[in-house]
């Protein structure tokens, strides 16, 4: 085991599709006491874990599909340099610790590899929705990686939707099969509709101890809906893109 993983308690992370409803996460568990990280944005995200995925998601994902290999050793070199920024003055030696990045997903596979006993946060949210969205950064980032030239004669919708199917399927995979009690997956339509009882399973999953009612009352009170979960339906032929994920993550 490399020294910087003996110096810090195993972390939990967090992601999902962008607009998945992921700053959800960094609230509750900050309120639990969990730190999320010494430099956030608005959303909750770790700048410091975003650069890093930014940089090395996309190649990442290019040698899964065929590309040129991925340098994983200057990943997980770079990976420690962006934990120690992220942690700042934290001595992570026993605290509860971890990071929300969206992205974070799509490396999930690689980070569970690198770091020991790391506990994964997979947020999901109705993919018709997702396509909807005008933030398209991951499908339009990431979707020539995965789908190659292909990506380019679909139209926004659909881009999205199969990226969104093909990027929750295959982290639900991943962590179903190799992660067991380590990975647990929340939709965020059931937060909405059920914030104490999902909030109770987010701080239980994080800390291992059941919170107090009073606690409790303090993280689901920061659950705050969207106007409409719902929305125009997407046409017919795109919806079917997605529908094996749809129907996988009970939207269908």
């Amino acid at each position: 085991m490399d020294a910087f993983w003996e110096t810090v308690a195993p972390p939990v992370a967090a992601g999902g599709t962008g607009g998945s409803g992921t700053r959800i996460v960094t609230e509750v568990l900050s309120t639990a006491g969990v730190f999320m990280g010494a430099h956030l944005n608005r959303a909750g995200d770790s700048l410091d874990l975003s650069d890093f995925d930014w940089r090395w998601a996309k190649p990442y994902l290019e040698a899964e599909h065929g590309g040129s290999a991925a340098p994983l050793e200057m990943m997980e070199q770079e990976l420690q340099v962006s934990l120690r920024a992220h942690l700042g003055e934290l001595d992570a030696t026993a605290a509860r610790w971890g990071w929300k990045h969206p992205h974070a997903y799509l490396l999930l596979p690689w980070l569970d590899s690198v770091i020991p006993h790391l506990r994964f946060i997979h947020v999901v949210r109705d993919g018709r929705r997702i396509a909807r969205s005008r933030n398209q950064k991951q499908p339009l980032y990431y979707g020539p990686a995965v789908f190659g030239a292909q990506a380019e004669l679909w139209g926004e919708q659909e881009r999205a939707l199969r990226f969104w199917s093909w990027a929750n399927e295959r982290a639900a995979d991943y962590g179903e099969q190799h992660m067991a009690e380590r990975y647990l997956r929340v939709r965020f339509e059931d937060v909405c509709e059920r914030p104490r009882e999902e909030c109770a399973q987010l701080i239980a999953f994080t800390r291992g101890d059941a919170p107090s009612e009073e606690l409790l009352g303090r993280a689901a009170a920061l659950v705050k809906p969207p106007p409409a979960l719902a929305g125009e339906p997407l046409p017919p032929e795109v919806e079917e893109a997605g529908r094996h994920g749809l129907t996988r993550f009970g939207y269908v």
